[in-house]
């Protein structure tokens, strides 16, 4: 039952898709054409199949709503959708209630497009809200309220201009006398949808896929990829039409190239939908591990290094400006020659800088991240394993210098450093996974507890950097993870924005921490303070944790108070006052 509904799902949200849009661009093509047309009786004649043609693409946009709606239903109960309660149960749901709110409105669009003038243009308002529902069925209704809105303007882009495709071909074919000036009429409309699908799939990248990691190292972003492609190529045919096609038509009189051309973009716009409705169906790639496809990434903090950045420029923007010129050149013939001039020009000021200082070896899991959240109680647990499997070359704090490294010729290498510690938690994970050099592969134990052994790595770099006789960090240490819950219900957690005073106390019930944040001034009880104490005592290479560690907004440890009595509210609020004003960035250490 998964296997067909995984089947049908996708395809069923094409053909839903695929019909609103043609709808929806139908009836903005008959609007944009209608005055053009109605001057001859073979155009009124035309204008009439139009409006057949958008009321079937209505009827069937219904139809396979109502698949939809029975599918994932039951993908969402995991059981047929074969009972009026259950039908109840999913119509209840966000996504329940959108699919027939968008129900609803086809069925008033289909009564309002019978008409012309004011009732045609109602209809095609109603449509267009029908259309932008689409970002609250998607991924986008997840996200932020400008996600939500992008994703909804960017369907009733792609619906205006794609679905307007099919009657400007039936247009090059049954009535050709109006194509030329009906495509140079529709030019405008075609421009301003490419500028907001654009603008939104920039949007769109940047708060479901993220980064190059995502883009390439997830299904959802190969999909993407091949739907950036599709558009490109959606452009190259679109940009033929207007200085190629259109013209030759207008000279000769002759629109079969016009027709082959935008039958050509009418395919390519069907797969672009066909690969939108596919990525539906797919997890969000911020949301999944990325598999790195390629033995070499680029450089962390490449924009932060002055010489990279500089040799990175001096490459893009000649080469940008040549690119722009021959822009230029194609769209304006009276500019073509100085425009192709100044162009190559630009070109020999291109200063192509020696590629290996801009990336560094990768392995799949590079740009995977902990799941663990660096929390306490998954860096007990790595240290449990640490000192049951690796400690014997290691050492018990991760040095290298482990009982069996005596007979070994070469020392493992120190854990603890800052050259191991600055390295991407993925590539330590895979280390560990794989094994390197000497070390056997770890295919014993499973992921999660990896990633445990590289929260306990991560500790052991932070005690590095720690100085007893100043209680403080010299570098970025970050605080293990704990939840505590205030008084009020309210939830504490390193990293949440706000300077944290961790108190940590013994007494014959055991370990207590308590947390102070910034702000109202509650006091918030952590729910396992043992795993706390203990991964604060390790940090601070001591028998018993700290009794303070103030924490800055950033989830960074900055200070910590051995004692009660060292922690005076004097040199308190000195040290909160320094973490207030000058917080660790975010991003100052691999995690």
């Amino acid at each position: 039952m998964e296997a067909l509904i995984g089947a049908a799902l996708p395809a069923v949200r094409w053909l839903h898709l695929a019909a609103l849009l043609s709808a929806l661009g139908t009836e903005a093509f008959r609007l944009l054409s209608q005055r053009l047309l109605a001057a001859s009786p073979n155009g009124e004649l035309f204008l009439l199949r139009l409006m057949s043609w958008s009321r079937l693409s209505l009827v069937l946009a219904l139809v396979s709503s109502m698949g939809w709606f029975a599918l994932q239903g039951s993908a969402m109960l995991g059981r047929p959708l074969d009972s009026v309660d259950a039908a109840g149960v999913v119509a209840a749901t966000r996504f329940g209630e959108v699919l027939l709110l968008r129900i609803g409105l086809l069925v008033l669009a289909i009564a309002l497009l019978r008409g012309r003038g004011g009732k045609q243009v109602s209809g095609l308002v109603v449509l267009g809200i029908a259309t932008a529902l689409q970002g609250l069925l998607g991924h986008g209704a997840a996200t932020d309220v400008t996600t939500t809105v992008a994703l909804g303007l960017h369907v009733v882009a792609a619906g205006l201009w794609l679905g307007a495709l099919p009657p400007l071909l039936a247009t090059c074919l049954l009535c050709p006398e109006f194509a030329p000036a009906i495509a140079r009429r529709f030019t405008p409309l075609g421009l301003a949808c490419v500028a907001v699908l654009s603008a939104t799939s920039i949007l769109q990248i940047q708060a479901l896929i993220g980064a190059l990691p995502g883009l390439l190292g997830t299904a959802y972003g190969k999909l993407a990829i091949a739907k950036i492609a599709l558009f490109g190529g959606l452009l190259l045919m679109a940009a033929a039409n207007r200085f190629r096609f259109v013209p030759a038509a207008e000279a000769t009189g002759s629109t079969r190239g016009l027709a082959l051309s935008i039958a050509a973009e009418t395919a390519l716009g069907l797969a672009t939908v066909a690969v939108a409705a596919a990525l539906a169906s797919e997890p969000p790639a911020i949301h999944e591990p990325s598999i790195w496809p390629l033995a070499l990434r680029p450089v962390p903090g490449l924009w932060n290094d002055a010489y990279l950045r500089h040799g990175f420029l001096r490459m893009v923007a000649p080469a940008a400006f040549a690119v722009a010129l021959l822009a230029l050149a194609l769209g304006g013939r009276k500019l073509r020659w100085p425009a192709l001039l100044a162009g190559a020009v630009a070109v020999s000021f291109v200063q192509v800088p020696p590629w290996r200082p801009y990336v560094v070896a990768a392995v799949p899991t590079s740009f995977q991240l902990s799941p663990t959240g660096y929390a306490a109680r998954s860096i007990a647990t790595g240290r449990d394993l640490f000192q049951r499997d690796c400690a014997g070359c290691h050492g018990a704090d991760a040095r290298g210098r482990g009982p069996v490294a005596v007979a070994q010729s070469v020392w493992p290498p120190d854990l603890s450093a800052p050259l191991i510690a600055r390295r991407p938690g993925g590539e330590l994970f895979w280390s560990i996974r794989h094994g390197t050099g000497s070390m056997p592969a770890a295919s014993q134990i499973d992921d999660m507890a990896i990633w445990s052994l590289v929260d306990f790595i991560r500790l052991r770099a932070g005690a590095r950097i720690f100085s007893s006789s100043e209680m403080s960090w010299s570098g970025a240490a970050r605080m293990p993870g704990f939840v505590a819950r205030c008084g009020d219900g309210t939830i504490v957690a390193p990293g949440d924005g706000k300077p944290l005073q961790v108190w940590i106390g013994h007494d014959q019930h055991g370990v207590r921490a308590q947390v102070l944040a910034d702000g109202p001034g509650l006091t918030c009880l952590v729910e396992e303070p043992e795993p706390l104490a203990a991964a604060l005592a390790e940090i601070t290479n001591s028998a018993l944790a700290p009794a303070l560690v103030l924490v800055d907004a950033n989830g960074w440890q900055r200070r910590a108070f051995k004692t009660e009595g060292d922690a005076t509210p004097s040199a308190i609020a000195s040290e909160l006052a320094e973490i207030r004003q000058r917080p660790l960035e975010s991003d100052a250490q691999h995690h």
